[in-house]
């Protein structure tokens, strides 16, 4: 699949920075602003006449909420806030688009997330449809890339230490291997 970002946006793009998916907006009179989704960010461009342009971005870590609506018709908006307040709107989003830019964003942001995320969605009457995210306070971000090869889901395990003495020592409890009283005392010492 062959992802259409424009050059003005590509030269601002990290080196092994990697582009997994493009909304652009459709207008007859200006040119088309377009949100990046790349396996680090949320990267906003806006060309201009003459070699202008605007540009701006949202790291995943620090995306404060996203909320998207597919219209009726044939357009939608979709909207990101970051936690310092930077926002970026597009409207005159061809409505088809918006549905798969804001399923990829999810695994995106589950691929660098310790805990998993969900996106909320509603459907209204005749085909409406909205979605959004809205950043817990405690949510946290490693501090790598998602995968840049590929947008696949990844299986969220929590990690307990295997040598956690307490778990040890329960389970030698419940096999029998001691009484409930040293179970106790051992316990006890350990805590």
């Amino acid at each position: 699949m062959s992802i259409e970002v424009p050059p003005g946006a590509r030269v601002n793009l990290v080196s092994g920075e990697s582009v997994h998916r493009v909304l652009k907006t459709y207008s007859l009179l200006k040119k088309p602003e377009y949100t990046i989704l790349t396996d680090r960010r949320i990267l906003y461009f806006n060309e201009k006449i003459l070699g202008r342009y605007d540009l701006s971005d949202i790291p995943y870590s620090r995306l404060l909420e996203m909320t998207a609506e597919r219209g009726r018709l044939r357009f939608g908006s979709i909207e990101f806030t970051s936690e310092d307040e930077k926002e970026i709107k597009l409207k005159q989003v061809p409505k088809d688009d918006i549905q798969p830019f804001v399923e990829a964003l999810e695994i995106a942001i589950n691929n660098v997330a310790v805990e998993p995320i969900s996106i909320s969605r509603g459907k209204g009457l005749l085909g409406k449809r909205n979605w959004e995210f809205h950043k817990t306070p405690e949510m946290l971000f490693k501090s790598r890339p998602s995968r840049a090869d590929t947008l696949e889901r990844r299986e969220f395990v929590k990690d307990v230490p295997e040598d956690d003495p307490l778990k040890k020592l329960k389970m030698r409890f419940v096999n029998g291997e001691i009484t409930e009283e040293e179970y106790l005392r051992m316990k006890g010492i350990l805590e």
